[in-house]
């Protein structure tokens, strides 16, 4: 006869770790070489990083340039 295992789970089990449905927020920044930043956007902890990805580097403000506008013909 085989022996009856207990199920699984329990009192001294903890949440589900691929649990996504975390509550919460994650901040994204982007800085410089001296650690400024340049970019601060703020996303839910149940978002992937990647889907932050693009509206991060999106926040960051153009820089003036001082060259010609370039001209059409």
């Amino acid at each position: 006869m085989l022996p009856v295992l207990p199920a699984p789970g329990g009192q001294e089990t903890g949440p589900n770790p691929t649990d996504r449905g975390k509550l919460g927020s994650k901040r994204h920044i982007v800085v410089d070489a001296r650690g400024i930043p340049l970019a601060i956007t703020v996303t839910g902890a149940n978002r992937h990083d990647a889907m932050a990805f693009e509206p991060t580097l999106d926040a960051i403000p153009a820089v003036g340039s001082e060259l010609p506008a370039p001209q059409t013909l």
